[in-house]
């Protein structure tokens, strides 16, 4: 599963010299910069049905009857979610100067929330068969490759692009949502109001929790977009994208655990993980300095050297993702303690807003930005240990 997904995340690395020498770098930090609009929006479609629906499935892998309730009940929830996007979402463009500017921009990279409504990652997940779902992915963007490569010729096919990029995503999504309705061997039916009613309020801790993090995450492109330029937020997502390959890796560790751990989360066999996810994090930092300044180098077109530099102060982020993951997955979730998991997330966007206020009036750059977001992940960690001592048992 992990070697797919790495696969998967190599794909836009492998594209991305043709692409951003093609569109143009600020072209393309558009593109991230309408891509990070459209991610809050799906975060709210997704509303963290994922880890609740996830866990179901996982405690009762042979109840198909249950499997084609869930699959009915949140995809539904997430229909009625999109509309009411789409509502703020043409409101927002119609009223802000730049989005309006470039509507047809963000309204493809918007369109990229109809994925969320069909991709059944938790299906997947709570079975363990996310190989499933990941060939799916990974077939349809291997077979988007010759329309990327055929169709863009100019700094005008930005838009191109992100229709290929929307597209593939939604049919694959669509595709995974067939098979796991058949995988589920019942036919979806129309679910009661009230249970969706139940279904968003049992998520709601997840979704606070999510939502939370990705306006971190997400504010790091938003304000390198808005104070320091499209070329910048370039630089940074390429920074990203080599970053993003280990913390794959990483994140990938407590997903495969977790409908393991779930039923027999143990305080000595969570140690024991944390411990060796540890030494696994220090070992996905050492190959982003030894290997970021090459990828940079070979995929660069243009001077984004500060991409490595970058990538390596991002790549200590992956501590967090391995110990605060481990907490979330193998203690909060099982012991039923959600109100922790928002509380933790809580504290790690007020701290990155208030290190990011505090470095940039010391420097005013996009290192300062990113060592925020570092700052804030590392106190996130220390924070989630301090948290952990309300759980029973720990």
């Amino acid at each position: 599963m992990t070697i797919l997904q790495v696969m998967n995340s190599f794909f836009y690395i492998l594209i991305y010299p043709f692409v951003i020498n093609t569109v143009g770098v600020d072209n393309y930090g558009l593109f991230v910069f309408a891509t990070s609009i459209a991610t809050y929006f799906m975060v709210f479609i997704n509303f963290g049905f994922d880890m609740h629906a996830a866990k179901l499935v996982s405690l009762s892998q042979d109840d198909r009857h249950l499997h084609a309730s869930l699959l009915s009940s949140v995809t539904l929830a997430k229909v009625l979610l999109e509309v009411l996007a789409l509502i703020v979402f043409v409101a927002l463009v119609l009223n802000i100067d730049f989005l309006r500017s470039n509507s047809a921009l963000f309204f493809l990279c918007f369109a990229n929330t109809l994925s969320c409504i069909f991709l059944p990652t938790w299906y997947f997940h709570g079975l363990q068969k996310m190989k499933v779902l990941t060939l799916i992915q990974l077939s349809f963007k291997l077979l988007s490759l010759p329309l990327i490569y055929f169709s863009i010729s100019g700094e005008g096919d930005i838009a191109v692009y992100t229709a290929i990029v929307v597209f593939t995503n939604v049919i694959a999504s669509a595709v995974a949502f067939v098979v796991a309705v058949h995988m589920s061997g019942q036919a979806l039916r129309w679910p009661l109001f009230s249970h969706l009613k139940q279904l968003l309020k049992q998520v709601q801790p997840f979704f606070w929790s999510t939502a939370t993090n990705t306006l971190k995450q997400k504010s790091v492109e938003i304000i390198i977009g808005s104070f320091f330029g499209m070329k910048e937020l370039a630089i940074y997502d390429l920074a990203n994208k080599i970053f993003s390959v280990p913390s794959l890796l990483a994140s990938n560790i407590n997903a495969a655990l977790f409908p393991i751990m779930v039923k027999k989360a143990k305080k000595n066999v969570v140690s024991q993980v944390i411990k060796i996810e540890f030494f696994v994090g220090l070992l996905c930092i050492l190959s982003v300095v030894v290997g970021g300044y090459w990828v940079v180098d070979l995929v660069s077109v243009h001077d984004m050297h500060d991409a490595y530099y970058l990538s390596i102060m991002l790549s200590f982020n992956i501590m967090t993702f391995l110990i605060v993951g481990s907490h979330i997955y193998f203690i909060y979730v099982p012991h039923q303690r959600y109100d922790l998991v928002l509380r933790n997330q809580v504290v790690s966007v007020i701290s990155f807003y208030s290190f990011c206020a505090a470095y940039l009036m010391v420097s005013w750059s996009v290192y300062s930005v990113v060592l925020a977001l570092v700052s804030s992940a590392l106190l996130e960690i220390v924070y989630s240990y301090s948290l952990v001592k309300k759980v029973e048992g720990y």
